[in-house]
């Protein structure tokens, strides 16, 4: 077990991912531990980074965002941006729900959704394939988003 969580700490974050819009009340009756133990080391965890934020997980198709995909990019090293700058900024763009540096063929690898096929094709022409330090993408549309 990692140091500074204990077999407490760890039933919290389980609950939590699955139940992280709970009181603290129903925390503490779920898991039964008190109250006032359940808020502390909930506020612990945050302020140690163990718990980075809370969110939600959103339905995607129910907003009208039916066309999920996964695009690999390949970073161009000779270009003015450095790879992790590339990576944030594509975090930040509208529709990406996460971006990752990652190992092998391919250097990030984002997840979007879309609200059209057409949307996705301009997304990935007008907009990824004109930014510096992208070489090039292959963009794998999803059938089915299980997790």
């Amino acid at each position: 077990m990692l140091e500074n969580i204990d077999k407490k700490d760890m039933k919290i974050i389980e609950y939590l991912k699955e139940h992280g819009r709970d009181k603290i009340s129903d925390i503490s009756n779920a898991l039964q531990i008190p109250r006032a133990t359940i808020f502390e080391r909930m506020e612990r965890l945050r302020k140690d980074g163990f718990i980075k934020k809370y969110t939600v997980d959103l339905n995607y198709d129910k907003l009208g965002y039916s066309v999920m995909s996964y695009i690999m990019i390949q970073y161009n090293p000779k270009a003015s941006i450095d790879q992790r700058t590339l990576c944030l900024n594509l975090s930040k763009m509208d529709n990406v729900i996460s971006a990752s540096i990652v190992t092998g063929d391919w250097d990030i690898v984002l997840l979007t959704a879309q609200k059209s096929m057409r949307d996705l094709s301009k997304f990935v022409l007008e907009q990824l394939r004109t930014m510096d330090g992208i070489e090039k993408s292959v963009t794998i549309p999803l059938f089915e988003r299980v997790l």
